[in-house]
């Protein structure tokens, strides 16, 4: 048996959509036409964080143990940490907040990296970038302001991806200019269309 681990936050874990509709599903799916015997784990958490993350990977001896196991593991972390930049509807951004959050998001994924690597390394890991939902909503007046705050992140994490042997699947590219086809009415989910074309996109990286 192999074992497919699927890490991360809300997207991983599938918010908005049934099971069968997330797309560790669809992409496992996909992975079974060459190996029947996979099996897939989703320990996908709504809300998670990259301190909440490396949490559960410094202390669940069960999921250190699924790690260590796996031959494919495919990660979704970063975006609950930037929404802690949202504050109150007449000041929506904490910028001063931002050089404090992006060194510890850096610091902390370094340590996620290193974590997976001593538990397995020899997986094949892959990374998703964060996307920028606004275009498809109320708040798309926002979009130039944000957008640089995820560029900077997604630059982050692809350093950060690269340093440990992590492949980089470009989400925010995939989405980009399609975000009203594959953002959910929340318009910050991807809906069934979207999971759909993520699953697509970790078969394609």
């Amino acid at each position: 048996m192999k074992l497919y681990l699927a890490l991360g936050d809300s997207i991983t874990a599938g918010y908005g959509v049934a099971s069968p509709f997330s797309f560790p599903t669809i992409y496992a799916s996909f992975l079974r036409r060459h190996n029947p015997d996979l099996c897939l784990l989703n320990l996908g958490v709504n809300g998670l964080t990259t301190r909440g993350l490396l949490n559960q990977l410094t202390s669940n001896p069960s999921l250190r143990k699924s790690v260590a196991q796996a031959c494919l593991i495919t990660l979704t972390i970063g975006s609950n940490d930037l929404l802690r930049l949202i504050g109150n509807p007449n000041q929506p951004f904490r910028l001063s907040q931002l050089p404090i959050i992006q060194r510890s998001m850096i610091k902390t994924l370094m340590e996620i990296g290193q974590e997976i690597r001593f538990l397995n390394p020899g997986a094949i890991v892959k990374v998703a970038t964060i996307y920028n939902p606004l275009p498809a909503g109320p708040y798309a007046h926002y979009y130039p302001q944000v957008q640089a705050i995820i560029d900077n992140a997604n630059a982050m994490i692809t350093l950060w991806a690269r340093r440990y042997g992590f492949v980089v699947v470009n989400l925010d590219r995939e989405i980009k200019g399609k975000e009203v086809w594959f953002i959910s009415k929340d318009y910050a989910h991807p809906n069934a269309a979207g999971y759909q074309m993520i699953a697509k996109a970790f078969a394609r990286y």
